[in-house]
Formats: C-alpha cells, structure tokens, sequence
C-alpha cells in the first residue's frame, strides 16, 4: 500500500514488476540493436510499436505514470541512438540536435506511451458526465439554431448571384 503525500491516506500501489520492466527494456534494446541498422526504418518502428502497444496495454492500470514515463524515454533513446548508429554520427549531442523526439513521433510514427494514470482520465469523464442533460441541450440548440442562421445566410448570398 501506498501513502499519499497530500492527505496520508493508503492506496494501492500498482505497478509493473521490476522483472517486466526490464523484459521490455531488453526487447526494445533487441529490436533497435546496431544489426538491424540494414532494415528499413519503417519496419523497426512497426515492430517497436506492436510490442510497446501490447506491453502498455497489458501493464498501464492505475498509477503507473513513472513505469511508463521509464518506458517511454527508454525507447526514445533506443531509436535515436539507433538513427545516430545507422546514419554514423558519432556525437551524442549532435545526435540529439539531428533525431528530435518529437520528429519520431510525427515523422517516424512512434507509439507514444501514455504516462497519465488511466484513472485521471476515467476522473475527467465522470466529471463530464455530471453536467445537466439540459445545460448539454441548451447547447446543442443554440449550436443548430446559429447554423442554421448561418446556411440561410448563405443561400440569400447565392440566391442573389445567380
């Protein structure tokens, strides 16, 4: 059981094994080593998604936002000590600088590991829920009727075109 820091009381500590965490590490390590450097990218990356994809979703329940912050920088670090090894830049800095973590994302399609406790976001959406059904209405009618003010707009528009 864990303590909280804010209140003190107990709640339950779950998280992933040292021994899983360090099985992922090494599979990851596995599949980004300096022999695969003849594999297309795109492969690498693919594999390296479907086995951190199933990994977190086997493992991500409840507060295991550091484990999975662990994760995430062990394999952004993997890949782009990869790229450096495969493009030969011998500099670690230089390295950083060419092969920016948010380019593996955005460009290379990296699976991001989620680092936010699932149990925040269920949070989140049970507060959305709370909401009145008729403040959600009112919405919803002031949203149709501002539309509709505005296709009739442009319909006199065209009609006065043509």
């Amino acid at each position: 059981m864990g303590k909280g820091r804010k209140t003190g009381k107990h709640y339950p500590q779950v998280q992933p094994s040292k021994k899983s965490l360090q099985a992922i590490k090494d599979r990851v390590t596995h599949l980004t080593t300096r022999s695969r450097t003849i594999m297309p990218l795109e492969w690498i990356v693919k594999e390296v998604n479907a086995t951190v994809r199933g990994w977190v979703g086997y493992f991500h329940y409840r507060n295991c936002s550091k484990a999975m912050g662990h994760i995430r920088h062990h394999v952004e670090e993997r890949l782009i000590t990869h790229l450096r090894k495969r493009h030969k830049v011998r500099d670690r800095k230089a390295g950083y600088a060419r092969f920016e973590k948010r380019a593996l994302y955005e460009r290379d399609g990296l699976y991001k590991v989620p680092a936010t406790a699932v149990w925040k976001i269920v949070k989140v959406i049970d507060k959305l829920h709370n909401i009145s059904f008729s403040f959600v209405e009112a919405c919803l009618e002031r949203s149709r009727a501002l539309c509709l003010q505005s296709l009739n707009a442009n319909f006199i528009f065209l009609a006065g075109i043509t």
